[in-house]
């Protein structure tokens, strides 16, 4: 296997449909509850093999979306997917792109979070020469907001009461981050 992006705990390679099958954990981290808390949508519906599928194999070829595969190597030949990372829709003209990302709750609190997003921020940036990352964060998601300071990124403004959590609204966290190749010029 040849890593696309590689870190020192982790790596990143494309997602494939091959990621998606009934027994996979892609299938199974998507509609547990706990790892989608703090989803938008897919957090109040369940996520069908095949609506997972379609969503993979749409993104194939598309320039305007890098997702990505977060694999742990381990002893055995073949390395265990335990996540997500993207960045998209990419806006071509003005140079920004958000980032997601989503761990298998059994990897939480073991930094492979925060490494697969500074590996996208870096190859965003000095790859594809993006001017901004964006992020959003629910504020009660303290792991996300944990993952995004560590990867340098800093509050832009809040949407206050913007989606609805265990009963409540809750605030949304807007995060950014220029790039710092980009970060000297005058306006």
């Amino acid at each position: 296997m040849i890593p696309f992006l590689r870190g020192e705990k982790i790596y990143l390679r494309e997602i494939r449909p091959s990621d998606v099958s009934e027994t996979s954990n892609y299938y199974r981290w998507m509609n547990d509850p706990d790892v989608t808390r703090y989803f938008e949508y897919t957090g109040f519906f369940p996520t069908s093999v095949e609506k997972l599928l379609e969503r993979v194999t749409s993104s194939i070829g598309n320039p305007d979306i890098v997702p990505l595969a977060i694999m742990l190597p381990t002893d055995r030949e073949e390395a265990v997917h335990i996540g997500t990372v993207r960045i998209g829709p990419i806006n071509w003209l003005h140079r920004f792109s958000e980032i997601m990302i989503t761990v298998d709750r059994s990897h939480w609190g073991k930094g492979y979070g925060t490494e697969a997003v500074k590996l996208m921020r870096d190859y965003a940036f000095n790859k594809l020469n993006l001017h901004k990352l964006t992020a959003h964060a629910y504020a009660a998601n303290k792991a996300s907001i944990k993952v995004l300071e560590k990867a340098g990124f800093t509050i832009g403004g809040t949407h206050t009461n913007q989606f609805l959590l265990n009963g409540e609204y809750v605030d949304v966290l807007l995060w950014g981050l220029i790039n710092p190749n980009h970060a000297a010029r005058k306006e």
